[in-house]
C-alpha cells in the first residue's frame, strides 16, 4: 500500500487557526422579544458582543439585570465571554409620546450643515453612559451607534472628547462602518462615506481600538439571511466586525420586526456552525483581539 500524497498547502490550510472575528447584536433592551432572543443566542454562544440601549425604559428594572444574570450563571457564561457596550441613541423614542430628540434624516441633515447642539450632545451621550454603567455595574467594552449616529459629522466629535475625558486609559473600543470588502456598494458604501471612513481615520489617530472591516449591512427583507452571512463571511479577516438583529419573536413598534425572528433562527441553525467552520471563522470578543492596521 503505498501512502497518499497530500499536498503542502492543503496541510497548511487544515492548520490553520480559526479567523477571530465579531458578531454583535445591536438593539439590546428595545422589546422583550429582543432580549429573549439576545440571551438565548448569548447562552448558545452564538454572540461575542451586545450592544444596549441605555436609555430604554426598561434597562434598568428588567435588561440589565438579566443580562447581569446571564453573565453569571454558570449555565449561561458565554455571556461573560462576550463585549457588551453601549448603543448611543439619538432616534429611537421606545413608542414614548415624547419621541425621540431627532429624526434619523434631520439629524443626518442638521449633521452636514454643523447646526448640532455640541452640549446637548453631550449631556445625552454621558446620561446614556452614566445609565450603563448603572444598570451593568461597569464601563461599556465598546460605543457604537443606534443607526450608526454615533459616526456622524459633530455626533463623533463629541463621542472622542467623552470618551477620552471618561475613560482614559480604560480600553473602550468605538464600532466604524468601512465595509468589510472594497466591493461592495449600496448601503454599505454609504455608510463609509456618511462618516464611517472619517471615523475610522480618527481612531487610528487617537489610537482608540475599533473592528477592521465592517458588515452585516442590508435591507432587513431577505428570507435568504444565510445567502447574506455566507457573503460577509467571504470577507473574513481578524478583527472584522459583524451586526445582527435578532429577535424571538415579532415584537411591537419596530419596523425592522419582521425580519428579526429571521436573523435570530438562522444564527441558532446548525447551518449557521457549519457556515462559520466552513469559513475557517470563530467568534470572539474584539476586546480580546489586535486591532490594528
Amino acid at each position: 500500500m503505498t501512502d497518499t500524497y497530500v499536498p503542502a498547502s492543503a496541510i497548511a490550510t487544515s492548520a490553520r487557526a480559526p479567523i477571530p472575528i465579531a458578531l454583535c447584536a445591536d438593539d439590546y433592551a428595545q422589546n422583550q422579544a429582543i432580549d429573549d432572543g439576545i440571551l438565548h443566542l448569548l447562552s448558545e454562544r452564538r454572540l461575542s458582543a451586545v450592544s444596549c440601549f441605555s436609555n430604554s425604559p426598561r434597562w434598568l428594572q428588567r435588561s440589565a439585570p438579566a443580562l447581569r444574570e446571564a453573565a453569571g450563571d454558570a449555565a449561561g457564561a458565554a455571556a461573560a465571554a462576550a463585549d457588551i457596550g453601549l448603543h448611543f441613541n439619538l432616534t429611537e423614542d421606545f413608542g414614548a409620546a415624547a419621541g425621540a430628540p431627532y429624526r434619523l434624516r434631520g439629524l443626518i441633515l442638521r449633521s452636514l450643515f454643523t447646526r448640532l447642539d455640541s452640549k446637548s450632545l453631550r449631556q445625552r451621550l454621558n446620561a446614556q453612559l452614566d445609565a450603563f454603567e448603572a444598570g451593568y455595574g461597569r464601563p461599556p467594552a465598546f460605543i457604537d451607534g443606534h443607526q450608526h449616529v454615533h459616526q456622524l459629522p459633530g455626533v463623533r466629535q463629541v463621542l472622542l472628547q467623552v470618551l477620552g475625558a471618561r475613560y482614559g486609559d480604560v480600553p473602550v473600543w468605538v464600532r466604524n462602518t468601512v465595509p468589510a470588502s472594497a466591493a461592495w456598494r449600496g448601503k454599505p458604501l454609504v455608510l463609509k462615506l456618511l462618516g464611517g471612513a472619517m471615523t475610522a481615520t480618527a481612531l487610528r489617530g487617537l489610537g482608540i481600538p475599533s473592528n477592521r472591516g465592517f458588515a452585516g449591512v442590508y435591507g432587513f427583507d431577505r428570507a435568504d439571511y444565510a445567502a447574506c452571512f455566507a457573503e460577509w463571511l467571504q470577507a473574513a479577516a481578524p478583527g472584522m466586525l459583524i451586526m445582527c438583529h435578532p429577535a424571538a419573536a415579532v415584537g411591537d413598534g419596530d419596523e425592522i420586526a419582521a425580519q428579526r425572528p429571521v436573523e435570530y433562527h438562522f444564527l441558532r441553525s446548525p447551518e449557521f456552525l457549519a457556515m462559520l467552520e466552513g469559513a475557517g471563522v470563530r467568534l470572539a470578543p474584539l476586546s480580546g483581539m489586535e486591532m490594528t492596521d
